[in-house]
């Protein structure tokens, strides 16, 4: 089984949303796993910057999942300094894509 921990230094490959079905889809490239998609549902916030202020990267730096009244909060901090947020009401586990 994949964790949280082991996308230290993966490649973010895509963050798709699907506003309809409130579902936020991150995709991840994972040493040695390969892709691995990680899956936000009934979000109801996405913050998402791609200021670069350690200088590029496509690589994370660590994943955080805490727990809220009523709401979980995903947090991906990149190599890049950007910090990516996603408040949803379920996260699925991680899983490996075809």
């Amino acid at each position: 089984m994949i964790t949280l921990s082991d996308l230290h230094d993966a490649t973010l490959e895509s963050i798709s949303l699907d506003w309809a079905a409130a579902v936020v889809r991150v995709r991840f490239k994972v040493h040695g796993i390969g892709a691995t998609v990680l899956e936000a549902k009934d979000v109801f916030e996405l913050n998402c910057p791609r200021l670069l202020p350690w200088g590029p990267s496509n690589s994370v730096n660590s994943v955080e999942l805490q727990a809220q009244t009523g709401c979980q909060c995903l947090t991906i901090e990149m190599q890049s300094g950007d910090v990516l947020e996603i408040s949803c009401r379920e996260v699925v586990d991680l899983r490996i894509s075809e």
